[in-house]
């Protein structure tokens, strides 16, 4: 009965352990110069432009919560993006993604912010808003 519990407690350290290697990784990201994007995300390597970038899988259930929330976002602002990284895994790369459903604030041709997990829409209208 002792060693159930020793791999309980050790399976749940693990899955902590993964959350913090992802924070820690999304935090060393900020700051990051983007070069090597192509098609409509390459205006986003510019001084000047604002954006958000969302990363998501289809095999993903917390992205199935949030990619309604962001196509409402590009119903209403122009410079909200989606990327497919299963379609996409080169772009991922580029912004450094490790998870999905992961969203980045992009400013100036650089990586601002990086949100992990599912996000409401008024917490991303405020940074399209400049309210950040």
């Amino acid at each position: 009965m002792m060693i159930v519990l020793y791999i309980i407690f050790g399976i749940i350290a693990l899955i902590m352990l993964m959350q913090f290697v992802m924070v820690i990784a999304a935090k060393r990201s900020k700051g990051t110069k983007l070069t090597g994007l192509k098609g409509n995300l390459k205006k986003l390597e510019s001084n000047g432009t604002k954006g958000l970038v969302y990363f998501f899988s289809p095999s993903c259930h917390a992205c199935k919560a949030q990619t309604p929330v962001i196509k409402t976002l590009q119903s209403n602002y122009k410079n909200v993006y989606d990327v497919d990284i299963s379609k996409d895994i080169n772009t991922a790369r580029v912004f450094g993604i490790k998870a999905t459903p992961t969203t980045i604030a992009v400013e100036d041709g650089v990586i601002n912010q990086v949100f992990l997990g599912v996000k409401p829409k008024e917490f991303l209208e405020k940074y399209l808003k400049g309210n950040n």
